[in-house]
């Protein structure tokens, strides 16, 4: 794994970053200590190792030799690294994270089944301090900014994230949309938030493939055809349309896919897919809830939801080396071909982050000792309560029915 031998996890991880990109003048220029290399690799160690805050950052290097070794840095202030966050050019770390998803699609190759691999659009929320980030003030009860992310969905469920635009809160889902949704032949899911008519005719005169969900609110202009429904099937209606309403229509015909799940929940989608059948389309819609979850994942064991800087850029750089973060674990699990899941892959990198990577490899590959049953259920004799081998506390028998 990794293209240099090294001894502990921390100069393994590195490996995956190709420092020859990040020679900068400019960036560097009359700064002594925390070079633009030094401050990725840093700020990637805090993100995978999940330290709290600048000063945490701070205590790691100084007390760490082996971090210390790595980076080629004996100890760094914390506000440097707040003012050093902040000033990183940002279109490099996006070019080091779309570099290391180029390496993560090399060791996973994009099977798929007749559909083709599906592309996923959707945004999440971070909250930010109102009287420290006023700059991304959005109503009364929320300050806060947005990433808005499309992901690669591939049949067995794994998630790929492929781009990234970092945005205030008030930048509408729709308004990113054009610069997220590419002509590259494969089918693009996107929620309610996405819908535009001008911008659907756009796609439809392109060929872009698309399922979009919609709102009751959007209507029904004029009717082309129905389509027959098959019998004892959960798909409702399916019909080629021109949605809106007297004051705006679209000007192309999609078609329109309405279907209940198994809560009873009414599902209205525009897709510019005739060749697909009904229920395909929605199987597809559902295959949306793996942005959420990679959402999810992100927020929980990344550090993304407090973040370090309430700067712009300072924030826009966390990402996207969260996303590198997440890139390189993904990247670890599939070239060690481990059978641990990404978070426990993250979990063991955490535990070994100053030990030898051979540690790491033993830990991705745990090998079972022996075979067992495991502790056999005894039938219950009724309830009894349990025998407190202490005289502190008290335990109440339960009265019977």
């Amino acid at each position: 794994m990794g293209n240099i031998h090294n001894a502990t996890s921390i100069r393994q991880v590195f490996s995956f970053l190709s420092e020859e990109n990040f020679q900068l003048p400019f960036s560097d220029y009359r700064v002594h200590k925390l070079m633009t290399i030094k401050c990725i690799k840093l700020i990637l160690a805090s993100q995978i190792a999940n330290w709290e805050s600048y000063e945490q950052i701070s205590r790691e290097l100084r007390t760490s030799p082996a971090l210390q070794e790595s980076i080629e840095l004996s100890s760094i202030s914390a506000s440097q690294v707040s003012r050093r966050l902040k000033v990183l050019p940002t279109d490099v770390l996006e070019s080091l994270f779309l570099q290391t998803v180029g390496k993560v699609k090399k060791n996973l190759p994009i099977s798929c089944d007749k559909i083709g691999p599906v592309r996923i659009v959707d945004s999440t929320s971070l909250r930010l301090p109102a009287s420290l980030a006023n700059w991304a003030y959005l109503s009364r009860k929320s300050t806060q900014v947005k990433i808005h992310m499309r992901v690669l969905a591939l049949p067995k469920g794994e998630i790929i994230p492929e781009k990234a635009i970092p945005s205030t809160g008030n930048v509408s889902d729709y308004e990113t949309g054009e610069l997220l949704v590419e002509n590259d032949g494969t089918i693009y899911v996107m929620d309610r938030g996405y819908v535009k008519y001008r911008q659907f005719d756009a796609w439809l005169a392109n060929n872009v493939r698309f399922v979009n969900r919609i709102n009751e609110k959007h209507g029904v202009w004029h009717v082309e055809k129905e389509l027959p429904i098959p019998s004892n099937s959960f798909i409702t209606r399916d019909a080629w349309v021109r949605l809106g309403s007297n004051f705006r229509q679209t000007e192309n015909i999609v078609r329109l896919v309405e279907f209940f799940d198994d809560q009873g929940r009414k599902y209205r989608i525009a897709t510019s897919c005739f060749d697909l059948e009904a229920v395909e389309i929605a199987n597809i819609y559902r295959q949306r809830w793996l942005i959420e979850l990679f959402f999810k994942w992100m927020k929980q064991h990344l550090r993304l939801v407090k973040l370090y800087s309430h700067d712009p850029n300072g924030i826009w750089n966390q990402i996207f080396l969260a996303l590198v973060a997440y890139a390189v674990a993904m990247l670890i699990q599939l070239e060690s071909g481990t059978k641990l899941t990404m978070w426990q892959v993250l979990q063991t990198l955490r535990s070994c982050w100053y030990k030898p990577w051979s540690l790491v490899e033993s830990e991705l590959h745990p090998k079972r000792s022996r075979t067992s049953k495991g502790r056999q259920k005894v039938p219950e004799k009724g309830v009894q309560a349990p025998k407190l081998l202490t005289s502190i506390g008290i335990i109440k028998p339960r009265k019977a029915k």
